[in-house]
């Protein structure tokens, strides 16, 4: 596209008026072409909708497990394209460490005024990222 310009500018400064023009015209082709290119990749990009993310910490330790949940917090938060993310703790079926899990992550959420509900028997914690305003988090670099 560019080349086309260059050719057309030479052109016109050898006074080959006629050859300046087309190869203009087809400098234009070219940047339409591209253009409507971009405009339809924006239009895919816009389209693809990926409605919910699953984070399974059920097997991390406790303190490891809120580390990735904030790093995707922190990531995730505000992008309009994960609408969800679901948190697997596991149930609360007499394993202290899953207890605790749970109890770490509904305190962290409600420490940063994170709406949530429970799914799956309060296996799975469902949270919606595109209303989180990242730079509400405590625990981002401001």
């Amino acid at each position: 596209m560019k080349e086309y310009y260059k050719a057309a500018t030479d052109a016109f400064t050898e006074g080959d008026q006629v050859r300046a023009y087309k190869l203009m015209e087809k400098g234009q082709f070219f940047n339409r072409k591209a253009r409507e290119a971009d405009e339809k990749s924006g239009q895919k990009l816009l389209e693809r909708r990926d409605e919910e993310m699953l984070l399974d910490i059920s097997t991390l330790e406790p303190r490891e497990a809120i580390k990735l949940l904030k790093l995707h917090l922190s990531n995730l938060a505000g992008i309009s394209t994960i609408r969800y993310l679901k948190i697997t703790v596991g149930d609360d079926s007499g394993e202290n460490k899953k207890v605790c899990l749970k109890r770490l992550v509904l305190k962290l959420l409600e420490r940063e005024s994170i709406g949530w509900t429970e799914a799956e028997n309060g296996k799975t914690i469902v949270m919606q990222l595109d209303e989180i305003n990242p730079k509400s988090l405590s625990f981002t670099k401001k």
